[in-house]
């Protein structure tokens, strides 16, 4: 699930590099696709959780940029699914995380 998580990840960045999205938005899905490897350091995720906190809510651009990223998770996963039955558990608690994490960043609205 790990090594699927990775590369789910990794797919998603590389899908972010074709298309278009403002710096500073970049930089959060960034540091959002690292923080799904552990790959932030405690003091920067509790800095960013911090900061969202203070957002009454998310400009319309960021939520389209980062329901996008989340699209591109969820396509990978349902495709490498279909390919490697075996590990179909695996595959559908990585979705059901996107899923919620897409609840707690967009509001269930935004999820298609």
């Amino acid at each position: 699930v790990d090594q699927v998580r990775v590369k789910m990840v990794q797919y998603a960045m590389d899908q972010m590099d074709k298309i278009y999205i403002p710096n500073k938005i970049r930089k959060q899905l960034e540091f959002d696709l690292r923080a799904q490897m552990n790959q932030t350091s405690l003091k920067d995720f509790i800095k960013e959780i911090k900061h969202t906190a203070k957002q009454k809510e998310l400009p319309d651009d960021v939520k389209g940029y980062r329901a996008t990223v989340y699209r591109q998770e969820r396509n990978y996963l349902g495709r490498i699914s279909q390919q490697e039955r075996e590990y179909r558990h695996g595959f559908l608690v990585l979705y059901r995380e996107i899923l919620i994490a897409e609840v707690i960043f967009l509001g269930d609205e935004e999820i298609d």
